[in-house]
């Protein structure tokens, strides 16, 4: 079984950035963006809880292009 790599810079960028619940944009690879924070991630998935959404929505890490925080 695969484990996260805290080791690797942009693990650990994102581990602060949920910490401190950071705003983040996401940019899947089809171009389209989503805003939200971070809850959590894993080596396949990241959670990003949308504005006034309950449940965060999983994001395959292969479906990715960019992730920048809003601050």
């Amino acid at each position: 079984m695969a484990q996260l790599d805290t080791s690797l810079p942009g693990v650990r960028q994102m581990q602060k950035w949920i910490r401190a619940k950071t705003a983040v944009r996401v940019q899947l690879r089809d171009g389209s963006k989503l805003d939200g924070v971070l809850d959590w991630q894993d080596v396949e998935f990241l959670a990003l809880r949308l504005p006034n959404d309950v449940e965060p929505v999983l994001i395959l890490r292969q479906a990715l292009s960019v992730i920048r925080s809003l601050n």
